[in-house]
């Protein structure tokens, strides 16, 4: 570590294309550390090309650090990149797990029928990383395919497909959504919710906002951009419990 430490910016991004397992988790902590990540954009996109046809059985750990840290770098350059490497036709069906987490967490904006491919795999994880993808597509997944999700097996991603239904307004998504809300509260259900906001929506995040100071906040917020009157109402109370 010392003596990657001692390169200057250049000579980090110039040995990142062949670096070797040992070092490569070192030299993607300095590209973060230093601020230097869109200039290292291509020097990670060629150490990803350098393991082409490796990570039959699984992610290399070069391809992982390549992969996670273009997400990191988090610009519009890597961005394209990670959406390159992710929409190739011949990436290994071993490393998808990893490329389409990797979308996730870079909000990637893919094509409905490209993810629409995925919502189907074997692998629970991929559905699930597919349902959040698909909150984002471009043009979007057919409202047929994503109701699908409703009766898979793993309720991960069952709670992913009501996610992805209730910001597109499908109505179909109310009572799994409400059952989350109930079970296992968050953020994101909230905001699915408001998605299809009625009378017996507002009310049940009403109970959830007295209940659970942590949303009460986003859910003022929602109620009250809706600019329905049961929900400004709503929200008067809900203010005088901050």
């Amino acid at each position: 570590m010392p003596e990657i430490e001692g390169l200057n910016d250049q000579e980090i991004i110039e040995r990142i294309p062949s670096a070797n397992v040992s070092q490569v988790q070192d030299l993607c902590g300095q590209v973060l550390e230093r601020g230097i990540g869109d200039d290292a954009v291509p020097a990670l996109e060629s150490l990803w090309k350098r393991f082409f046809g490796f990570g039959i059985n699984g992610p290399l750990r070069e391809q992982r650090f390549a992969l996670k840290t273009l997400v990191e770098v988090g610009t519009p350059s890597s961005r394209q990149v990670l959406a390159r490497i992710i929409n190739a036709p011949d990436l290994i069906d071993a490393l998808l797990p990893l490329a389409l987490e990797c979308a996730m967490e870079a909000h990637l904006a893919l094509s409905g029928q490209r993810v629409t491919c995925w919502l189907a795999d074997s692998r629970p994880e991929v559905r699930e990383f597919a349902f959040v993808l698909a909150r984002n597509c471009t043009p979007p997944v057919s409202k047929h395919e994503l109701e699908k999700g409703l009766m898979d097996p793993e309720g991960a991603v069952r709670r992913a497909c009501l996610i992805a239904m209730g910001q597109f307004c499908n109505e179909r998504a109310k009572p799994g959504l409400l059952e989350e809300l109930e079970k296992n509260p968050a953020s994101e259900i909230v905001t699915a919710l408001a998605g299809i906001l009625d009378d017996d929506i507002i009310t049940r995040l009403g109970r959830c906002a007295m209940k659970h100071g942590r949303l009460r906040e986003q859910i003022i917020e929602e109620l009250e951009s809706s600019g329905e009157s049961r929900a400004l109402k709503l929200v008067e109370r809900l203010k005088c419990l901050n």
